[in-house]
């Protein structure tokens, strides 16, 4: 008989994941082209040579009752969780989702399986007592932003900074950068309007985006402002939140738009910190429920700053309106309030690309190979 060949289980539940699980795939292929990888996740993924048990980005970007969604979950949950002790990997590589990945890290231990958690939960901002769930479920943690590693490693959670995957891709800026003064002294404004990737992020923002726009647009007539829609689902979305208007939508050129922009509208998220490297001044919003926040979000976000940026900057480096309720006048008021201010927009650009100067992986390396690296020598271990 033959000896087994290393397996190797990856798990992503959304499009971003896939796309950094993928880049780690091949990263782990080059390394050890011997490696057997499975998993679940997405089309990428599955591009870089995993095999796929599942594909669940798919689910991801789809809407039904909140009763169907859980009943799907659960029994995802069990159906994967019997196939990691199908399998019996040697390592489980969860990547971000920790609301699926919790379950499936738990089954690899369980298995006999060694744990390497890429892109950290976000356990500082929500919950910082699942430290010790973190540590408990993982032999080691590759961190996507600097604080983590001491964060993490403070609560004895094995963690290395290996940085961050959305550096490793970025273009770089254009040489000259858009011309923000002159936009200010003539009003030929390019705003880009980033309202979410996901169905209830766009019917909850973009509506305000466009009465956002149409108010720039008054009071500059030269100005343009555009939607960034990363797939054709994601345009016909915006489209249905904006009632059929006519509507300025980029689709599948979302770092283009960003890098000719002045200004941006854009909900929280990773998204801001794209912006932040083409050194685009910001609104940060996103919209939460009243009665969600009052029950569970002003007991569990404690941090002073919630969008990443600010984080980053440990500052108030742009304006967050979060939570935002769903206040119109409020998010207008503060775009217009703030792109009548060429000093703050030229301070705020320059103060954004010094937020962003740390997230690039040192040595020429991407952070999938960083993070490969990590995982193998722990398979070693």
């Amino acid at each position: 008989m033959g000896k087994r060949r290393v397996t190797i289980f990856l798990s992503a539940a959304e499009d971003s994941g896939d796309e950094h699980a993928s880049n780690l795939i091949c990263a782990l292929r080059e390394a050890c082209p011997d490696a057997r990888l499975v998993g679940v996740g997405g089309e990428k993924m599955a591009a870089a040579g995993c095999e796929l048990e599942a594909d669940l980005t798919q689910r991801a970007s789809m809407t039904s009752g909140p009763l169907l969604e859980l009943r799907y979950w659960i029994r995802t949950v069990r159906r994967l969780r019997r196939t990691i002790r199908q399998l019996r990997p040697d390592l489980h590589i969860p990547v971000d989702s920790p609301a699926l990945n919790w379950h499936l890290a738990a089954a690899a231990k369980d298995s006999g399986a060694k744990v390497f958690y890429y892109i950290a939960p976000q356990v500082w901002a929500w919950a910082p007592w699942r430290a010790k769930k973190l540590a408990r479920l993982t032999d080691h943690v590759g961190c996507i932003l600097p604080f983590e590693q001491p964060y993490l490693r403070h609560r004895r959670v094995h963690a290395t900074y290996v940085g961050h995957p959305l550096f490793d891709t970025l273009p770089g800026r254009p040489d000259p950068p858009a011309d923000i003064a002159g936009a200010w002294a003539n009003g030929s404004w390019r705003v880009a309007l980033l309202a979410g990737s996901r169905p209830r992020e766009i019917r909850d923002h973009a509506p305000t985006f466009l009465a956002t726009a149409d108010e720039i647009v008054r009071r500059w007539p030269q100005a343009r402002c555009t939607f960034a829609a990363r797939t054709d689902s994601h345009a016909r979305a915006i489209r249905e939140a904006c009632a059929g208007r006519d509507v300025d939508i980029a689709v599948g050129q979302t770092r283009r738009v960003l890098a000719e922009s002045h200004f941006a509208l854009a909900v929280s998220g990773t998204i801001t910190l794209e912006l932040a490297h083409f050194g685009v001044p910001m609104v940060i919003v996103y919209r939460v429920r009243r009665l969600d926040w009052d029950l569970v979000g002003r007991w569990f976000l404690r941090m002073p700053h919630l969008s990443l940026v600010n984080i980053l900057g440990g500052r108030r480096v742009v304006p967050e309106l979060m939570p935002w309720h769903g206040n119109r006048r409020k998010v207008i008021d503060m775009v217009l309030e703030v792109m009548d201010d060429l000093g703050w927009l030229l301070e705020t650009r320059e103060a954004l690309l010094g937020v962003t100067a740390g997230l690039h992986a040192a040595g020429g390396q991407t952070a999938a190979d960083n993070a490969a690296r990590l995982a193998l020598d722990l398979l070693r271990r």
